[in-house]
Parts: C-alpha cells; sequence; structure tokens
C-alpha cells in the first residue's frame, strides 16, 4: 500500500509501511537506513520544509544519517495526538549548523537548543 497524499496516519501505521524502526523517533530507521520522517512543526504553502534537530546522542546520529543518505523518504506532519499527515517523499536537499542561521530559525520556531538545520527537497511533485 502507498502512502496517500494528504492522509493521515497512525504512528503504527506509518512503523508497518516502512519497515520498521522505532515509534518514538522523529526519524524511524532500520539497519542503518532512515525510513521517514515524522515532524511537528508547521508545513504548508510557503513554509520551506525542514527538519529541526535537537540535541541528545540518538537524534544527532539520526540527523546524520539522514543526511548521508541519498534515497527519498516519506515525510508525515503531526495534525494531532496520533495522527500524521502524509505529505510527499523527500531528499535532504542541504543542512546547516550555523549558529546565526540555527538562532534565527529557532526563536521563529519557538525552539531551543537545536543543533542543525536539514532542509528537505520534495520529489515526487
Amino acid at each position: 500500500m502507498a502512502f496517500i497524499l494528504g492522509n493521515c496516519y497512525t504512528r503504527q501505521e506509518i512503523h508497518d509501511l516502512t519497515g520498521g524502526g522505532d515509534l518514538q523517533t522523529f526519524l524511524p530507521n532500520s539497519n542503518g537506513k532512515i525510513l521517514c520522517a515524522c515532524l511537528s512543526q508547521e508545513y504548508g504553502p510557503g513554509i520551506r520544509p525542514v527538519t529541526l534537530v535537537g540535541q541528545g546522542p540518538t537524534v544527532q546520529r539520526e540527523a546524520e544519517m539522514f543526511c548521508k543518505q541519498a534515497e527519498a523518504v516519506p515525510v508525515f506532519y503531526k495534525k494531532k495526538a496520533n495522527q500524521w499527515e502524509y505529505t510527499g517523499m523527500f531528499l535532504p536537499e542541504k543542512w546547516t549548523e550555523d549558529p546565526g542561521e540555527i538562532d534565527e530559525t529557532a526563536e521563529s520556531a519557538g525552539r531551543i537548543n537545536l543543533t542543525k538545520i536539514i532542509f528537505l527537497r520534495r520529489i515526487d511533485i
């Protein structure tokens, strides 16, 4: 079964359809491969799709894995509790660890402790 653009899925459904990974992480992975991205920040027309990377060894490891991956993944944005909207297939296009850019993005997103921003490119348009 393929994901349908705009439809919402539970984390269990995403897990089952992508082939596994941790249900709690934002970048579920298996065998060194990111399977999808489950993101909580806002996404929509005029908002550039990004992954905001926080702190912690697991988060850092998954972000590095994603940046090195050449295969697109399905991306989901949280709409409400356990409802994740499928928004398409994306690749990491570029990323930054520039403190100025991170501070500006963190402030506008209401986030703290960001370490990296991964800019995504949709490939299934």
